[in-house]
């Protein structure tokens, strides 16, 4: 009997049959694959594939786009929101602070009027203690009148509406003018004050009145700051510009404070206990043993900006502190 001839692919075919023998199980074919068993095991099914079967589709449902849309419009509405209301919050203080004041520049200026028709003799002549009683009224006058313009001043830079008068000055006039404002202050300190601009500056196209005002706040901070020593102001040219400088050895800037120098209503200097003689921080502006509010250096950075330049500083702690501000000339 010759042998019987069985093709491999007849025997492929056969080999799910049996499978099916062997196993007692039901064969299905899926596609390609071939599955060798199917278990029931109550509501779990487990399935083995003895070949190469379809991948199961492992991709999970991803949210609509509209959706999340929706949601970026709903935080951008409120963020927009939050926005307005602070802003208007921002405008009512600025305007707030404006009204009030005008309202106190007008009897500031009358106390200071009738107490130089007391000091020059209009009502009759007074005793020498008299007399320095008021001059005590007009310096406290002319200091909360210097006070109230600082604020007024800076409440219309924050809603744009200082005008600048521009006029064409020489900057040894400025250097001049803000030192001999301060020249009785230093001697009453007993402090070297020390004047020094280069020769043949070019002249500057700037508001004169503002800028002094910038050099007599850094004069006079310089001169509260400073114990014993020199206080030096200055001009020189650089670039394309004019460099004003205001130099001092007094206690100097402490690096903590660097981020509160040019904020609003804070006083920046050291402050020491007399009991514990540790070091104080009044960075939110309460401790201030040396006066004034903390709005000269703020408002003299507004200013500077509003001609184009910028201020910056450089100190050294109980050494002194100098602050500059280059002016463009154009």
């Amino acid at each position: 009997m010759e042998p019987r001839k069985v093709l491999l692919k007849d025997s492929l075919w056969a080999l799910p049959v049996r499978i099916k023998k062997l196993l007692g199980t039901p064969v299905r074919r899926r596609g390609k694959g071939l599955a060798v068993a199917a278990r029931h095991d109550g509501n779990r099914r487990e399935e083995e594939h003895a070949s190469i079967s379809r991948p199961k589709n492992k991709s999970t449902p991803k949210k609509s786009s509209w959706q999340r849309r929706r949601r970026i419009r709903a935080r951008l509405s409120e963020a927009q929101k939050h926005a307005r209301q602070l802003e208007t919050l921002n405008r009512q203080q600025t305007e707030f602070i404006a009204n009030v004041s005008h309202e106190l520049r007008t009897p500031l200026n009358g106390i200071l009027g009738y107490a130089e028709l007391l000091r020059d003799g209009m009502y009759g002549q007074l005793a020498p203690a008299q007399q320095e009683v008021v001059e005590h009224i007009r310096a406290c006058g002319n200091h909360l009148l210097d006070l109230v313009n600082e604020i007024l001043d800076l409440s219309r830079l924050k809603q744009h509406q200082m005008q600048l008068e521009i006029a064409t000055i020489a900057p040894v006039e400025l250097i001049e003018a803000a030192a001999a404002a301060v020249h009785p202050l230093a001697r009453q300190r007993r402090l070297n004050l020390v004047t020094h601009c280069e020769p043949d500056l070019p002249v500057l196209r700037v508001d004169f009145r503002r800028l002094y005002q910038v050099l007599l706040n850094l004069l006079s901070n310089a001169i509260k700051f400073t114990k014993e020593g020199t206080v030096e102001i200055g001009a020189r040219r650089e670039s394309n510009g004019i460099r004003f400088h205001v130099k001092d050895t007094g206690i100097g800037i402490a690096p903590e404070f660097a981020r509160y120098v040019f904020k609003e209503f804070h006083q920046l200097a050291p402050v020491f206990s007399l009991q514990k003689n540790e070091r104080m921080a009044a960075p939110d502006g309460v401790a201030r043993p040396f006066g004034g509010v903390g709005l000269g250096l703020s408002l003299s950075k507004r200013l500077v900006e509003l001609h184009g330049g910028k201020i910056a500083y450089v100190t050294k702690e109980n050494e002194g502190t100098e602050f500059y501000f280059h002016i463009p000339l154009s």
